[in-house]
């Protein structure tokens, strides 16, 4: 007798398994895309890195410095002032002792030409200032480049203080009262050194006629000795 319950061909088993196995693996991606879907908003709300943050924030740049306090420059100012003052201080110094030795030399062929003094006196005071002449050109020559080379002012600060203000005036002053010091001692110590150039060249023969040569220049000296006299009697101004 044939079983009404056989079984079903290997077949027809395979089928029945797919027919079940497909619609569970649909439902199980579908859940999972769904609950990344519901992820996102709270992903996005996630704290990010520090260390990315920092990579894509741009670094701040330094602050402006701050300008000049005024009392810092005002003591600038002052101290160059001083140095451009003191500068010139120097100049006139050198430029007295140059200046003498100068009126000496003239005055000795002045009073040996009026018999206050022996020929030989003369020449004696010819010698001490000569030898002195070579020390003053040199001296007087540096002193003049050191302050030329100063580029110290004495103008006003803004916001300086009243004893800041008063040193720059007393500055300012004394630097106006040298102007015709300098400029008269100038003159005087370019005959100075011209005539020690003279008497170096006449030494080596290269002067014909040294006698001549000095006594016009001898003539000539006194305006500028008296006006470089005349002015550093003048002299007077506050110290710097």
């Amino acid at each position: 007798m044939t079983d009404a319950r056989r079984a079903l061909p290997p077949r027809r088993r395979r089928r029945g398994w797919l027919l079940i196995a497909v619609p569970l693996v649909l439902l199980v991606v579908g859940t999972l895309i769904l609950l990344g879907v519901r992820r996102q908003p709270d992903l996005a709300t996630l704290p990010i890195p520090k260390e990315l943050t920092q990579s894509a924030t741009p670094a701040a740049a330094d602050p402006t410095p701050s300008a000049e306090p005024p009392e810092a420059k005002a003591a600038a100012a002052l101290k160059g002032c001083r140095a451009k003052v003191q500068a010139a201080d120097h100049v006139m110094a050198v430029g007295k002792d140059g200046m003498r030795h100068w009126a000496d030399h003239v005055q000795a062929q002045t009073d040996a030409f009026a018999g206050k003094i022996t020929v030989g006196k003369m020449e004696d005071i010819f010698d001490r200032t000569m030898k002195a002449g070579d020390e003053d050109e040199k001296r007087y020559t540096e002193a003049v480049k050191s302050y030329h080379n100063r580029d110290g002012s004495c103008r006003p600060v803004a916001g300086a203080s009243a004893k800041v203000t008063k040193q720059l005036n007393d500055c300012t002053k004394r630097g106006q009262a040298q102007r015709p010091v300098l400029a008269t001692a100038e003159d005087g110590m370019a005959d100075w050194t011209k005539h020690l150039a003279e008497m170096r060249r006449s030494m080596k023969g290269k002067i014909h006629n040294p006698q001549k040569k000095w006594l016009k220049t001898w003539r000539a000296a006194p305006p500028h000795i008296n006006a470089y006299e005349k002015a550093a009697n003048r002299f007077s101004a506050p110290r710097c």
